[in-house]
């Protein structure tokens, strides 16, 4: 089984299954640190919509983008059933985004950008799509030394440390970084009974 059809698999249970990962603070916190009324925003490893249900409430139109087919169609079950018509799901990688240059307002990604092999080309892909003065907005884990995660729920990174997170946005040529720790914790037990709980930091930085 590689990564995709892991998650395509869990897809049906992933809504219980991240409740016990971390809490709707989370999303909380990533929906108020913008202002997204009126904009075009972006959903990076959407899943079934966790942030996107979010967004969706202020902003014009989500563009929700995973690579698992079966998240897609959770979330756009769940967006149906409140009633939201401007989330739009995409099947797409998120080193390659299937969108268009200088196309959106703000991009957010939450606890995904750790299942992707190339996270430094993905956040160029954000800058890419991304409008002059566009914001990005990525929440994920710090470093963390759970090995197990990598076999039990495909991390490629073991989260990261600020310093790289930094370099890839400068890189990228962001500007106007900034990163904080959430205070809040991400709790993860393998099924040996291993167990991590790294911190949330959320990164922030603008297109100019």
């Amino acid at each position: 089984m590689n990564s995709n059809q892991y998650f395509d698999s869990i897809a049906n249970k992933w809504n219980t299954m991240r409740s016990e990962y971390f809490k709707d603070e989370v999303r909380d916190r990533i929906v108020a640190k913008f202002n997204i009324k009126d904009k075009v925003v972006a959903d990076l490893g959407c899943g079934t919509g966790f942030v996107s249900l979010g967004l969706a409430q202020e902003s014009a139109m989500v563009f929700s983008l995973d690579r698992s087919y079966n998240m897609l169609k959770e979330l756009k079950a769940s967006a149906n059933n409140v009633e939201l018509r401007n989330i739009y799901p995409i099947k797409s990688s998120l080193d390659d985004l299937a969108l268009f240059d200088e196309s959106i307002d703000g991009v957010f990604i939450n606890m995904a950008l750790h299942h992707i092999v190339d996270a430094e080309k993905a956040i160029k892909e954000m800058y890419r799509v991304l409008k002059q003065d566009g914001t990005v907005l990525i929440s994920d884990v710090y470093q963390h030394n759970g090995e197990w995660a990598r076999e039990e729920m495909y991390d490629e990174w073991l989260g990261f440390t600020e310093e790289q997170i930094r370099q890839w946005l400068e890189s990228a040529g962001f500007t106007s970084i900034k990163i904080e720790d959430t205070g809040l914790r991400c709790e993860g037990y393998s099924s040996k009974g291993e167990f991590t709980n790294p911190g949330i930091f959320m990164a922030t930085a603008i297109k100019k």
